[in-house]
């Protein structure tokens, strides 16, 4: 490994390290509200949703609602209901895996 490259992933590990430490090193003696905590609680599943829709509805660098022009709708929705059903993230993931599998080999 040249040293170019071990400057750089230090660099960007302390880049990473840096915006995580400071907040809990800051906040860690304070007391937070209740009504701060309910909101903060909500921040994951938003950015979760937001990367999620954001990869299903875009096909090929556009916007698509077509199942036939997005291969990704139809395994997403199938998904969905495994989700809602089984309540379990395993079967979701083995459901989603094997359905986009499927997906790409037929289309």
């Amino acid at each position: 490994m040249s040293s170019e490259s071990l400057v750089l992933i230090l660099g960007m590990a302390i880049v990473t390290f840096i915006p995580r430490f400071f907040p809990l090193l800051l906040l860690s003696k304070k007391e937070i509200s209740p009504s701060f905590s309910r909101w903060m609680s909500f921040i994951p599943v938003s950015i979760f949703a937001a990367l999620v829709a954001s990869d299903v509805f875009f096909w090929e660098s556009s916007f698509s609602l077509h199942p036939f022009r997005n291969i990704k709708l139809i395994p997403s929705i199938l998904v969905f209901v495994v989700a809602y059903k089984t309540k379990s993230l395993l079967w979701s993931m083995v459901t989603g895996v094997l359905l986009m599998t499927v997906f790409y080999i037929l289309f």
